[in-house]
């Protein structure tokens, strides 16, 4: 048996401090980047060459190298993929594995094990929040290592997996950027299917076409809050699905590996099901990124959800249709505005008193009901696809711990059991 020190070239801490960001540059790698295997580069920090170099000075990260969160969500590690130059962010480690001891692939997921994620957690107990010490994270037992052969065969079936999650990821990417171009083109552009017989008029919001009416967002849609819930009522394995922040993604939409469990009480107004609008409106940072977020709940096998006191639920009145209420708050100014209201000393808290006052043009009832036909089947497939890689993250996750362990025989495996889940 060796230690994670032995099998790795080098194990370098990150810069304890917060890099400053910018709109575009080097990709910044902080916690909540780091998945399971792969990095997590929707909404990533971005920051200037010159900062890269200052973050950098320690070691320049390269592709095949290993980045671990040592904070929450502790012990995730993900590496980096060719043709992507990054810096570290607060709280993680770059790990550089020896390729003549050890498949850098393979020691990904051996890391994401469950003898491994056990001592991770070991270590990082007695804390009230748990972290990973340098010394401890160099002191890692690392089993005895299968053959070359068969640390190879383990990482690509595991990767596999990984790259169709990645695919259907993009597919959905491009789906979502599909609707929001059809939006823009009619309800910010107004060349919408008639538009040259309408004339634009001055409002209050700027201008708009005539055939449209100023309202207030509550006039057209309920905004219901969360369930309150204590830590003790989350669970890993039972109760139902539980939507909170980590649900919303940075940039907009729903990141279904987000959800937790829930075992307490709850009301009918906290349920939410397949195709509901949540949005969130606490934000743990004073970034505002998070806030006014909105995504849809995906398909469950429970048929709902509870969703959580960080989040609202935005219901849409029967003249509403939903594709047009979601595609008009994810893909509006509407997050952007409304954001800046959010208020907090520690954390942001935007109220949903201020999300029903905010003023919008409404299209006529025939356009937004025009504009849905086109859009549902676009989110139709991406919910499809984002199921698809529901039970793709599932599978391996639970084939990782049985493949590393060597409870199941990489030279057994069926090749055919990928292909059934796709």
């Amino acid at each position: 048996m060796a230690t994670l020190k032995e099998l790795s070239e080098l194990i370098v801490d990150c810069e304890h401090k917060t890099a400053p960001i910018q709109a575009t540059g080097y990709s910044s790698i902080r916690t909540p980047n780091i998945g399971r295997g792969r990095l997590l580069l929707e909404g990533v920090n971005r920051v200037s060459e010159e900062t890269y170099k200052l973050w950098t000075q320690r070691e320049e990260p390269k592709p095949g190298d290993l980045i671990l969160a040592r904070e929450a969500p502790i012990g995730n590690i993900a590496i980096i993929p060719p043709g992507l130059k990054l810096c570290l962010g607060q709280r993680t480690v770059l790990i550089r594995p020896d390729s003549k001891k050890v498949n850098p692939y393979y020691l990904t997921y051996l890391l994401l094990g469950d003898e491994l994620q056990g001592q991770i957690l070991a270590k990082s107990n007695g804390a009230t929040v748990h972290h990973l010490n340098m010394s401890d994270i160099r002191s890692l037992d690392i089993p005895p290592l299968p053959s070359r052969g068969v640390q190879e065969r383990i990482a690509s079936t595991l990767s596999a997996y990984d790259d169709l999650i990645e695919n259907n990821t993009r597919r959905i990417q491009i789906l979502e950027q599909m609707a929001q171009m059809l939006y823009r083109e009619w309800f910010v552009n107004f060349r919408f299917p008639g538009h040259e017989k309408v004339k634009i008029l001055e409002s209050e919001v700027g201008q708009i076409p005539a055939s449209f009416e100023l309202a207030l967002l509550g006039s057209i849609a309920q905004v219901l809050r969360g369930r309150s819930y204590k830590g003790s009522e989350l669970s890993e394995s039972r109760g139902l699905p539980f939507v909170n922040l980590k649900c919303i993604a940075r940039d907009g939409g729903f990141r279904s590996d987000g959800m937790k469990r829930y075992t307490g009480t709850y009301k009918p107004t906290q349920v939410a099901k397949a195709g509901d609008i949540i949005m969130a409106v606490t934000d743990m940072t004073q970034e505002r990124r998070i806030v006014a977020r909105c995504g849809r709940v995906p398909s469950l096998p429970e048929g709902f959800a509870i969703f959580s006191m960080d989040v609202v639920k935005i219901h849409p009145n029967q003249n509403t249709p939903r594709q047009y209420l979601y595609s008009f708050l994810r893909f509006s100014t509407f997050a952007d505005s409304v954001k800046e209201h959010a208020n907090g000393a520690n954390v942001l808290h935007l109220s949903p008193t201020l999300i029903e006052q905010y003023r919008l043009a409404v299209p006529p009832l025939p356009l937004t009901t025009a504009f849905a036909a086109l859009v549902t089947p676009i989110y139709e497939l991406a919910d499809t696809l984002e199921r698809r890689n529901t039970n793709l993250r599932t599978t391996r996750d639970l084939l990782l711990p049985k493949l590393v362990s060597g409870e199941i025989s990489v030279e057994n495996l069926e090749q055919e059991a990928l292909a059934e889940t796709v």
